[in-house]
């Protein structure tokens, strides 16, 4: 049976997984800002704002996973203090064993990060679908293109009219 509210004196585990998921919250928010940023300016970015954007979702992402390695370890940390199997401490968990100003935070993050990764996965895909488009189109652009140009009739050099290759790769374009 679940022990519920039961003021469980605080452990220190509790002020690092706050600390992480203080900084994960912030990290997920950023992330949302830049996909905010990205499909706002659907394909308009240049290719230097292009790469910064790119670079600084990677930047995040990565620290992202870096904490998420922080907070598992905390939980581990305070699985073994409570002396009950990893598996079985979530969030959610914690907070009912702490007290209740300690506990309604951790639900409060736990609330805010679930909302931050439905944000950032819809924006994720729209930014997705948008660019899937245009690169169906860009496919579609280099497909006429190659056909225009396989259909272009050119000039010997005995001036006579003949069909030429094209002489560019339609996937250097």
């Amino acid at each position: 049976m679940r022990e519920t509210n039961v003021n469980h004196p605080i452990p220190p585990q509790i002020a690092q997984l706050k600390a992480i998921l203080e900084e994960e919250i912030a990290l997920h928010a950023g992330l949302r800002e830049d996909l905010t940023a990205e499909a706002a300016k659907d394909g308009s970015l240049d290719s230097s704002e292009f790469l910064a954007l790119q670079q600084r979702k990677y930047t995040r992402a990565h620290q992202i996973g870096g904490l998420e390695e922080k907070r598992m370890e905390a939980v581990r940390a305070l699985a073994a203090h409570w002396q009950m199997p990893e598996a079985k401490l979530s969030l959610q968990e914690i907070s009912h064993r702490v007290d209740g100003a300690t506990g309604a935070e951790l639900l409060m993050y736990r609330d805010s990060l679930l909302a931050l990764i439905e944000e950032i996965r819809h924006l994720a895909k729209e930014t997705g679908g948008n660019a899937a488009a245009r690169l169906k189109a860009i496919d579609a652009t280099l497909a006429v293109i190659g056909e225009a140009a396989r259909l272009h009739p050119t000039y010997s050099q005995g001036g006579k009219v003949r069909q030429r290759p094209p002489t560019f790769k339609q996937t250097s374009a």
